[in-house]
């Protein structure tokens, strides 16, 4: 009877993206950027930033964002945002480091994020609806006349992560050419709501509950969520990252399952330490941008 109870308040909570403001901007750390509108695949309109290199380039970077952050990051410093851990979480210090290191970057917002046009049904999946963004955002990139000749790199995070997979496996010949790809915190239904139920010592039946109010809610499976299955479809470097001990998830166990599904020869697995803060992990390059360019450079 708990368990029925509680899932049925947070379903919801954990279904639907409170969207958050994009709070800050480039030209607040001296890039000069466009702000852009571009089309998911299924024709949605969806907001970005384009921010072009402080030199002459053809090296770019595609940014995503997890949920419920957006471009900018996740005002988690101020209220009411404060839930995750209480610190702000901001992108801008990494796409100064990416734009100085003489690439172009390309942030945008996922459907129901930022300013981005609300998905069908008021919550988010990737195995659904925000793999059609990621394959729009490539899609414009290749439209542009200044920039569809670049050299693309990816930069993939947690639902933005999930939603890269999905679309690598529904749209293959769509990264051929692709250079590279970091993959942060990529996540799977089935581990995130395991150690929920574990944290609130709710259980099988927890677990049992939340499928069952999610599926009635919105139509959804937990397992919708699949990364470990998906990734058999990544045919780029990446680089993937992730908090050791985030408090979230059964990262060592979900991650490193992930990591070891991704058949490329080129590959790099990075355990952040010394925090159980998930969220620790979304600003990690924004405050260590070494590795990132390090990376990226590799496969120029």
């Amino acid at each position: 009877m708990l368990s029925k109870f509680l899932m049925k308040r947070i379903v919801p909570a954990v279904g639907q993206s409170k969207r958050s403001p994009v709070l800050r901007r480039p030209d607040e750390y001296d890039m000069e950027y466009e702000d852009v509108t571009f089309q998911s695949e299924d024709g949605l309109p969806l907001e970005g930033w384009y921010i072009p290199s402080k030199k002459t380039s053809n090296k770019l970077v595609i940014c995503n964002h997890f949920s419920p952050g957006n471009r900018y990051g996740y005002a988690g410093h101020i209220k009411p945002w404060k839930g995750a851990g209480g610190f702000e979480v901001n992108f801008l210090p990494k796409y100064k480091a990416l734009v100085e290191a003489g690439y172009n970057v390309f942030a945008y917002d996922l459907r129901g994020h930022g300013m981005s046009t609300p998905g069908q049904n008021g919550a988010y999946n990737p195995k659904f609806f925000e793999y059609k963004d990621v394959i729009g955002s490539i899609n414009y990139i290749k439209s542009r006349p200044d920039t569809k000749s670049m050299d693309i790199h990816l930069h993939s995070m947690c639902l933005g992560g999930n939603s890269t997979l999905v679309a690598m496996r529904k749209k293959p010949e769509l990264f051929v050419g692709v250079k590279s790809m970091m993959l942060l915190q990529p996540i799977s239904g089935d581990a995130l709501v395991r150690k929920m139920c574990k944290n609130m010592r709710l259980g099988k039946k927890g677990y049992d509950a939340f499928e069952k109010y999610y599926r009635e809610l919105y139509g959804f499976r937990i397992n919708d969520a699949s990364p470990i299955e998906d990734a058999k479809f990544v045919r780029v470097p990446t680089f993937v990252a992730q908090v050791r001990k985030d408090k979230f998830t059964y990262a060592e166990e979900d991650v490193q399952a992930v990591y070891d599904a991704i058949h490329v020869p080129d590959k790099k697995l990075y355990w952040i330490e010394g925090t159980t803060e998930r969220f620790r992990g979304y600003t990690y390059f924004s405050e260590n941008p070494e590795q990132m360019i390090e990376w990226y450079n590799k496969f120029d």
